[in-house]
Parts: C-alpha cells; sequence; structure tokens
C-alpha cells in the first residue's frame, strides 16, 4: 500500500524538522510512501528544513505557495500525491514509529474510507487548571477538542467520521477527489472570516457515502503545544474559528443567511465544549461564547454584504485553487505580514 504524507507548513521551520524527523523514522518499506511539504509563504528558513529533508526521504517533494490557507497546501500536495492514501498532518504533530504500519491495516478493510488513531498532547509547559474544563470525557474515550486530543482507548475501531481531525487525518485519494475535496480551514488572523469546515466536510460527506472511519490506536501522533497556546486569548481565538466554521456549515446547507444567534442559543453552543460542572471559571466561558458569536457574526456579515465572500462560501468545491481565490482579499495578502490565529495574539478583522 502506497502512501503520501502531506505537511502544509508556514513560518515553523523549527516545529516542521521535528515532524519530518518522525515521519522519516517510520517502520514501513521507504519505498511505499511519499512526503510533500507544502509551504504557505513561510519567512523563515523552512526552505533550509526541507533540503536537508530531501536528503533524507527517498521520495520528497517541495511546494511553495503563498496564497492564505491551509487548504491551498492541503490541494496542490493532493494533485501531486501518487499514493493510494493521503495523510495529512500538521508541522506540529510527531507520529509514532509504528504509524504508518497502523494505517496500512486499517485500510486493509476497503469499506474504510478514512483512518486516525490517538493524537496525544505533548505540552511544553505545565497547562493551566482551566484546561481540564474543556475536557471531555475519560481516559479511553476522551477528546478535547480546543487542542485536538484524541483518545479512544486502546482497540481498533470505528469511530463517527467526524472525529478524524486535520492532525492526523488519512484517506483514500479516490475517496477525496470524490467528495470535491478540503473545505477552506486554517487562515491568517486577518482573514479568519474564510475559515470554514474544513476536514470535517470530508469525514460527513465520505460518511454519506457509506465509507466508515477506523481508529487504530498504533496509529498515534504526538501533538506540540507550546506555552503560548495555553492562554485564554488562545481560546477565545480558537473559538472564533469554531463559530466561523458552523456559519459556514449552515450558509452551504442553506444557500442564504441567517440570523446571529441570540445570547441564549450561544449560552447552549458553548455548554456543549465544557465538562458539566457549575465550577467553570467565568472568564473561561466569556472567552468561548465570545468567540462563537465573533466567528459566526464575521461570517454572517460578509456573507450579506460582499458578493465575492458569498461566491467563495458556495463554490462546489476548491480543487481549483486558481479557480476560487478570486477574492481580492485573499489576492492582496501578503505572506508574514499577519500572525496566525493560533497564537491568540491576532485580532479578528471581519472587515479587512
Amino acid at each position: 500500500m502506497k502512501f503520501t504524507v502531506s505537511i502544509t507548513t508556514c513560518n515553523r521551520a523549527e516545529s516542521l524538522a521535528r515532524t519530518l524527523d518522525a515521519v522519516g523514522a517510520q517502520d514501513y518499506d521507504v519505498g511505499d510512501f511519499e512526503v510533500i511539504v507544502a509551504d504557505n509563504g513561510s519567512t523563515d528558513h523552512t526552505k533550509s528544513v526541507c533540503d536537508a529533508a530531501a536528503s533524507q526521504i527517498a521520495d520528497f517533494t517541495y511546494i511553495h505557495d503563498a496564497r492564505p490557507g491551509q487548504m491551498v497546501g492541503w490541494h496542490l500536495a493532493l494533485a501531486k500525491a501518487s499514493g493510494d492514501i493521503t495523510c495529512f498532518i500538521d508541522d506540529d504533530v510527531c507520529p509514532g514509529l509504528t504509524w504508518l504500519g497502523a494505517l496500512a491495516d486499517a485500510f486493509a478493510d476497503q469499506g474504510v474510507g478514512l483512518a486516525t488513531g490517538p493524537i496525544r498532547l505533548a505540552f511544553e509547559a505545565p497547562p493551566p487548571d482551566w484546561l481540564a474544563f474543556l475536557t471531555l470525557g475519560e481516559p479511553g474515550g476522551q477528546t478535547l477538542p480546543f487542542l485536538g486530543l484524541l483518545d479512544a482507548g486502546p482497540a481498533v475501531r470505528d469511530i463517527p467520521n467526524n472525529m478524524v481531525w486535520g492532525s492526523n487525518f488519512a484517506v483514500r485519494r479516490s475517496v477525496l477527489l470524490d467528495v470535491g475535496g478540503f473545505h477552506p480551514c486554517a487562515m491568517p488572523a486577518s482573514l479568519i472570516r474564510f475559515y470554514g469546515d474544513g476536514e470535517v466536510h470530508v469525514g460527513r460527506a465520505a460518511g454519506a457515502l457509506g465509507y466508515k472511519a477506523r481508529y487504530h490506536p498504533d496509529a498515534g501522533v504526538d501533538h506540540h503545544i507550546p506555552a503560548r497556546r495555553m492562554s485564554l486569548d488562545a481560546v477565545y481565538a480558537k473559538f472564533v474559528t469554531s463559530g466561523c466554521a458552523r456559519a459556514f456549515q449552515t450558509l452551504r446547507a442553506d444557500g442564504e443567511t441567517f440570523a446571529v444567534p441570540t445570547v441564549e442559543e450561544i449560552i447552549g453552543i458553548a455548554a456543549r465544549y465544557f465538562r458539566e460542572s457549575a465550577d467553570v471559571p467565568g472568564d473561561l466561558v466569556a472567552r468561548v461564547e465570545k468567540g462563537l458569536k465573533d466567528g459566526m457574526t464575521a461570517q454572517l456579515d460578509s456573507f450579506e454584504n460582499d458578493a465575492e465572500f458569498r461566491k467563495w462560501v458556495l463554490m462546489d468545491n476548491y480543487l481549483d485553487i486558481a479557480r476560487c481565490y478570486t477574492h481580492p482579499d485573499l489576492l492582496s495578502y501578503h505572506a508574514g505580514g499577519a500572525a496566525d490565529w493560533r497564537s491568540g495574539n491576532g485580532a479578528l478583522n471581519a472587515r479587512s
């Protein structure tokens, strides 16, 4: 079974080097996987890291395209992929040695369209106490959507299709093409209203076609979490993207705008992200609720007032990057000019 491992990156050279080391160390025949790095406009020494990796990894390709958004790298890599299975991981994760072998085992079942494994969190600094309130379930059945933690236990099992997440996302190339590829995902902070439902769309659409999503405990990755991600500002920024994704899904389903949810509705949506407890810190709740509302408002405002943005949201698919990247704000973006939303430092700019 041939794999394509695709990594989209931007200005995280040191983290990328760690990821590439882990991919290159796989306990899997080197002739049965290729690696594609899609550089989304880095201004640091990412290219040097990739040049070094090319001398260590037998089948390595480097792509550079500075148009904003993780989807650019995903789809450019998909166009070059030769593997039957395409694996998309982030530049801040390290797959375990058995990662590709376990995925091969999962995809031996032809009914499996997507596969994943544990997403473990490797903290740079001790996490704050409030993180426990965002951690859902118990070990063996636990998630933390804020940081992408996924623990579905010690056995191979099928899981809901929308729980195969971008930090550890493997899919049959044919299935990905059948569902029209990915939807928009990570964006610079100044363009956050262009954020969509990314890989979650792929899972849901593949499920609608009858494909299963399989979890394999030996297909795990370690997701490295820098100290700057452990702030309430970062919580707010993350839930802005959640609000954008929710609005995007509904706008595409209905084809028309809708009212911003009421305060009571926002409270109800936010409550799903917390453990059942009366002791959730008020400032944490406030950041989650404000992020959700601001993200949804940004999408709805742009959809109602910007015809080019409406075209972006309602595209039939986003596989042809040139065809869908026509909005003036996307075309005028300069790489390296804005903070990444994950830093928690980028201000929401709903009307650039």
